[in-house]
């Protein structure tokens, strides 16, 4: 683990104790409160919402298998396709805006033998499926619920939300740049090597930057064949919503294990869009401490006792936080199918 992961490792850890902290803390003095909503937890639901972000994640992987080549479908084993969205946990997990997600994932693909011009093309467009999907979510969810959040939650929250969709929208700006403007890629290359050849002499940096050169163009003609396939990017978009909404529909379930059978489901829905949005606001991996805080701001009007409230929010990041961090460390240690049978060749 390079020096800058594992800072941001001790970062999440951290925070994760100071969170703890003051959620043990909220619970002082609530024993009977605590005993109660122990006493009416089915562990049937707590399951389903579990069943809900392995579903989530196999989802993903199958928006990983709609993108790629027919060649690269048919020499990628299943094995490399779930250790992406289980990379991506890492990745995300571990770095400030969940920078990570995408080297992650690249990496994931490139050890599944994919080079990595193709995998590239293939990350970031699922990325671009990714970031739109979310996007529109949020439209719906955001005008499905308006009232609701400034009626019964903190207006303050609702102030992120320009700035959550402003963020999304460079993002999704930035892919397309990179993906279809090559011309831009190679200045960028080409300033690069400008600059590092004042420092490093020889024909390191010609074939440096010959290298680069092929790879952007290897990348830009996979972009435009993934770009081409309406259908690939059909099946994608339609598995990336699906993924969503297995990931979304996890609070719903650990509230209904506390009892809460009469929550309105679409309106959990709606208020855990708000957060997947804003968490991408914080800077500290994993939105460690804010998406706790906002899931705290927007779920007391459904969960009225404060024990139970903490009891959710710890089940909910659990599930869909450090069981994704655990996964992806596991992900990245075990070797692939193909790495094995490379060993053997």
């Amino acid at each position: 683990m390079s020096r800058r992961n594992q800072l941001s490792a001790l970062v999440v850890l951290l925070t994760t104790g100071l969170v703890i902290y003051y959620l043990v803390n909220e619970l002082s003095g609530r024993g009977k409160q605590l005993e109660a909503a122990l006493k009416v937890l089915d562990w049937r639901f707590l399951l389903i919402a579990f069943s809900m972000m392995i579903l989530s994640l196999i989802l993903e992987a199958f928006a990983t298998h709609a993108l790629l080549s027919k060649q690269d479908r048919s020499d990628t084993s299943f094995g490399t396709l779930m250790r992406v969205p289980l990379m991506n946990q890492l990745g995300v997990g571990l770095t400030p805006f969940a920078t990570g997600g995408q080297p992650a994932q690249l990496y994931g693909l490139t050890r599944g033998n994919i080079p990595a011009s193709r995998a590239l093309s293939v990350i970031l467009m699922k990325f671009l499926v990714y970031q739109v999907v979310v996007v529109l979510f949020f439209i719906v969810g955001y005008f499905a619920a308006d009232h609701f959040i400034y009626e019964n939650v903190n207006p303050a929250f609702a102030t992120f939300t320009p700035f959550a969709i402003a963020i999304h929208a460079v993002v999704i700006i930035g892919i397309l740049l990179v993906m279809f403007w090559p011309t831009l890629s190679l200045k960028v290359v080409d300033m690069g090597a400008k600059l590092v050849s004042g420092f490093y002499k020889g024909d390191s940096i010609s074939t440096f930057k010959k290298r680069s050169e092929e790879k952007i163009r290897s990348f830009h003609e996979e972009s435009k064949r993934v770009i081409r396939s309406t259908r690939s990017l059909s099946i994608a978009t339609v598995y990336t919503g699906l993924q969503l909404i297995a990931l979304y529909v996890v609070p719903y379930f650990v509230i209904r294990a506390f009892g809460y059978s009469t929550v309105n489901p679409w309106l959990i829905i709606a208020m855990n869009i708000m957060i997947v949005m804003v968490i991408s606001l914080f800077p500290i991996p994993g939105g460690v401490g804010g998406a706790e805080i906002s899931f705290q701001l927007l779920f007391t009007p459904f969960v009225k006792n404060p024990a139970t409230l903490v009891l959710v929010i710890l089940i909910w990041r659990l599930i869909t936080y450090y069981f994704g961090l655990f996964a992806g460390i596991l992900a990245y240690v075990i070797p692939t199918k193909e790495q094995k049978e490379g060993h053997h060749a």
